[in-house]
């Protein structure tokens, strides 16, 4: 377990915080990514296409199939008359050599035991008897009544290579969280040292009852080159906001600037690496980043103190005058985004500067209200 989750005091009202303890918690993932919300068909696709920027490309297949795999099982396995719209939950963790594709979903007392005793049968099976028995199923049908779950769990056994880590959590009733985690090795030439144990997942499970306490529904860590922000905005589109109102289209237009903002401060010219997560609040959303910077950042903090002091009709005439200074500027528009970001949501833009070990450390934050802005 990685210092700092478990003894965390963080209060929601201090939003940009959550940064810093999601910084520590992620520290060594190449790639982290989970998500609360609803799960189609369009919504696995893009996920999948946005991890397979980051993985090589011999495993890109196998990582396709276990993510697509592991959606059915939410919906499968899913308990209707619950709210899974919070209560189910993906995730993706890439620390080498492994990936961990994680995944949670409300199930009742049957689907319980049903998927105990499967997955316990499954993963006392070596490859070859995993092999047969999956001929066997296929060839006889013995499929479960929610439409071939049971042959589902044995074709992620025989992919992932690994045991099929699981845990259940009481919830109200006689409903419970089950918590499942496939870990697939992405690098076998690694050392025989890291190829052994993976993760475990109590440490993901924690993360996961961290993310549904802090009332988080999407956190993303890694790249923010533009190769990665298009995919992870089209995850976000349409699936953030409620229908008939225009709370999404608020998320896009905050999370493009915001993620670009990593780009245009980030510390390396070749790899923009930082933090994203949404939370929903009592109002609204608040949005975070976090990334780490080389040159100070002094001015950019007075200049967000200087906007979060102006009226939204100052915002605007800065707002004109700034767009025609930077016309014929390159990549100068990071003033213009902040000024936008101010004068449409008119809730103040949070910044905060830090330091550790690995360098300087940029944290910004902004609340959408349900209400506010156009």
């Amino acid at each position: 377990m990685k210092k700092g989750i478990q003894d965390s005091k963080f209060d929601m009202t201090e939003g940009i915080q959550l940064i810093s303890l999601l910084r520590m918690c992620f520290s060594e993932d190449k790639i982290c990514l989970f998500y609360r919300g609803d799960f189609d068909d369009m919504f696995t696709d893009k996920l999948i296409s946005l991890v397979e920027y980051e993985v090589e490309k011999k495993a890109k297949k196998r990582i396709a199939f276990l993510m697509a795999e592991s959606f059915q099982n939410i919906v499968r396995h899913s308990n209707n008359e619950m709210n899974n719209q919070t209560a189910s939950l993906f995730g993706i963790r890439a620390l080498e050599p492994f990936l961990h594709i994680f995944s949670r979903n409300l199930v009742n007392i049957q689907d319980k035991l049903f998927l105990e005793k499967k997955l316990n049968e499954l993963n006392n099976l070596d490859k070859d008897q995993l092999k047969a028995y999956y001929t066997q199923v296929l060839g006889e049908g013995i499929l479960s009544k929610k439409g071939g779950a049971g042959l589902g769990l044995i074709e992620m056994a025989k992919k992932s290579q690994k045991p099929i880590q699981k845990n259940f959590k009481k919830c109200a009733g006689e409903n419970f969280a089950f918590n499942m985690q496939i870990d697939l090795v992405v690098d076998d030439q690694a050392s025989p040292e890291l190829l052994g144990d993976p993760m475990s997942i109590e440490e993901n499970t924690v993360i996961v009852d961290l993310m549904t306490a802090r009332n988080m529904v999407f956190l993303y860590k890694g790249d923010f080159s533009d190769e990665i922000i298009t995919p992870m905005l089209n995850i976000l589109e349409g699936n953030t906001g409620n229908p008939g109102d225009s709370v999404g289209f608020k998320i896009y237009h905050a999370a493009v600037e915001l993620m670009q903002n990593i780009s245009r401060h980030g510390s390396n010219a070749d790899k923009k690496e930082g933090i994203f997560a949404i939370n929903k609040t009592d109002k609204g959303y608040y949005l975070c980043t976090g990334n780490y910077f080389t040159n100070p950042e002094k001015d950019l903090e007075k200049y967000v103190n200087k906007l979060n002091a102006m009226s939204k009709h100052d915002l605007d005439d800065l707002y004109r005058h700034q767009l025609k200074a930077s016309v014929n500027l390159p990549n100068n528009n990071a003033g213009v985004g902040l000024i936008d970001l101010r004068r449409s949501f008119m809730t103040p833009l949070d910044i905060k500067l830090g330091e550790d070990k690995n360098g300087n450390y940029l944290m910004m934050g902004l609340e959408i209200s349900f209400n506010n802005g156009k």
